[in-house]
């Protein structure tokens, strides 16, 4: 079933080929037709040539006539110009020429005075300008330099109280803290009429324990020091009463506020 239907197929594929083959054959022949009536409709060379030809002819005939008409148009031009220059004619051509020079000469020199008049002028309101622009600015400038100066001393003013105010202040924290420092020194309990015991190294001694027999001692006073040699023989140190520590340390307290008491107040 396959092989007639492959062959029905082909016969058809060649049908259609040989029609469309006599189709483009049938359009080349219309065409070529057609060519054939529109080159029958075309003048022949000779036929587009010819009004050419006939107008070349003309100008041909015609050039010799216009040749000797421009020549004798030519020298007749040239008679009329021969005639005009003669020696009368030069002379008033040159007299002209002068008289017009002498006019151009003198209107450039009234244009130039004009013009450097005009510039003179120009540059004269210029120069009030610059000047008035000058002193102006000379003027904004003193008064700018014023204000800044004004400025100035006002700053130092102001530069010059804060030193001071610093200074008072540093000079009080000073002497606050030279008489703190007076008031926390020993120096102030020698004054007193207490005395500080140093041996022999310079270090303080804070029991009479501490102090052996013949030790040379420092003893300072409030005006000076003295060189002291402990006795061989001293008292044995006397006994220390025992107490609850509560009552020593309410004694404590109790000089301590009697000490701030003699004082008084340092700030």
């Amino acid at each position: 079933m396959a092989v007639p239907v492959r062959s029905e197929l082909f016969a058809e594929v060649a049908n259609l080929a040989r029609r469309t083959i006599m189709c483009w054959q049938r359009g080349q022949e219309a065409r070529r037709s057609e060519l054939r009536a529109a080159a029958r409709a075309l003048p022949a060379a000779s036929e587009l040539l010819a009004i050419p030809r006939q107008r070349l002819d003309a100008a041909g005939s015609a050039l010799p006539r216009c040749l000797r008409a421009n020549t004798h148009a030519h020298f007749r031009r040239f008679a009329a110009s021969s005639a005009r220059l003669t020696l009368r004619v030069l002379h008033g051509q040159v007299a002209h020429a002068r008289q017009g020079l002498t006019i151009c000469g003198d209107r450039l020199t009234h244009s130039a005075r004009s013009l450097l008049h005009r510039r003179r002028e120009r540059f004269t309101g210029l120069e009030q300008r610059f000047k008035a622009s000058k002193l102006a600015n000379a003027q904004a400038q003193r008064t700018a330099i014023a204000r800044a100066r004004e400025r100035v001393y006002r700053l130092s003013d102001r530069g010059t109280r804060a030193i001071d105010t610093l200074l008072e202040r540093l000079d009080a924290q000073v002497t606050h803290r030279s008489q703190l420092l007076i008031a926390l020194s020993y120096r102030g309990v020698l004054a007193r009429g207490f005395a500080l015991v140093r041996d022999h190294g310079g270090h303080p001694v804070h029991s009479a324990a501490a102090v052996g027999p013949h030790a040379r001692l420092s003893v300072e006073f409030a005006d000076g020091h003295v060189g002291v040699t402990a006795d061989a023989d001293r008292p044995a140190a006397p006994a220390v009463p025992t107490s609850p520590p509560r009552s020593a340390a309410r004694e404590a307290r109790r000089r301590r506020a009697a000490q701030s008491a003699d004082q008084g107040n340092l700030f």
